[in-house]
């Protein structure tokens, strides 16, 4: 429709985070600073609290069905080819294991014990080589 608009979101679905709320409010300020929508300084950037900036995001999806061990939180720093989680059938038997194929920071995960075949586990977050100036990127 040619109207500009923002989406934002911040922490779990369905879940009141009385802790985030300043942090979503500072973000979201900050974002209709940047763009001229509102007057006044900027609050707290992401430069000045040190976070992690990737261009690229890769998702982890079940294989299987059965109860989910996630073996990472969220924003832990992961290496490629680590473990992040294990799934089991009913009977406690280990039908699969999951790892990452990239190194990065775990931007999202699932929060239910159990999944389906091609449900999203893990997401992470990285910087892929193939994109330039990251830099660019703002935040």
């Amino acid at each position: 429709m040619g109207i500009p608009a923002i989406t934002p979101e911040i922490g779990a679905a369905r879940v009141f985070d009385f802790d985030m709320i300043p942090l979503f409010v500072e973000g979201t300020m900050n974002v209709l600073k940047r763009y001229s929508v509102v007057s006044g300084p900027m609050g707290r950037t992401g430069r000045d609290v040190g976070i992690f900036v990737g261009n690229s995001a890769h998702t982890i999806m079940t294989t299987h069905g059965g109860f989910v061990e996630l073996l990472v939180k969220l924003n832990d720093k992961v290496k490629a080819g680590q473990k992040v989680a294990i799934q089991r059938n009913t009977f406690g038997e280990v039908v699969a294991e999951y790892t990452t194929e990239v190194a990065g920071e775990v931007t999202g995960r699932r929060n239910d014990a159990t999944a389906e075949p091609r449900i999203p586990l893990v997401m992470v977050l990285y910087q892929s080589p193939a994109r330039e100036n990251p830099e660019d990127y703002s935040e």
